[in-house]
């Protein structure tokens, strides 16, 4: 039995959190973004980790990943054409089969099972779920940070 505490944020925050950056000023939205880079960076080097015990494909998927610079939220990014594997598959196509696996098909791995509504997933969100409530505290100390400077 796991002892994971979920903390989650309802639509209604989301709407209050996204109201509060369209009140804030160019400097504070820029800190932001820095802040919430940096998250979405470490976040990123977790799955990569993750992700180099799972096999090359999920190395692959997992290190062609992308962090969005210009995001207020922290955003990254997997799976993109440009990123091709010599079979002629991309990581766009794979990277699904890779982080949930399928029974059906042999060349992913098993299906990883379910978790809530969903699949567990392999590298990507098992990474997510273990690290949410520490980004989530840092994310809010740094918002309550740039809300008291500016």
């Amino acid at each position: 039995m796991s002892d994971n505490v979920e903390i989650a944020y309802d639509k209604q925050d989301l709407r209050a959190i996204t109201s509060a950056f369209k009140a804030m000023d160019s400097e504070a939205t820029d800190a932001a973004k820095r802040e919430s880079s940096a998250l979405a960076e470490y976040a990123q080097g977790k799955i990569q980790q993750k992700a180099g015990s799972r096999g090359v494909a999920a190395e692959r998927i997992a290190g062609g990943s992308r962090v969005s610079k210009s995001s207020k939220i922290g955003e990254i990014s997997f799976g993109f054409v440009s990123q091709k594997f010599s079979g002629g598959g991309t990581t766009k196509d794979l990277w699904g089969g890779n982080e949930f696996g399928s029974n059906k098909f042999k060349q992913f791995p098993i299906w990883s099972g379910t978790s809530g509504r969903g699949s567990k997933g392999w590298f990507i969100y098992p990474t997510l779920r273990e690290i949410q409530p520490e980004i989530i505290a840092k994310w809010e100390n740094a918002f309550d940070r740039i809300l008291k400077e500016w």
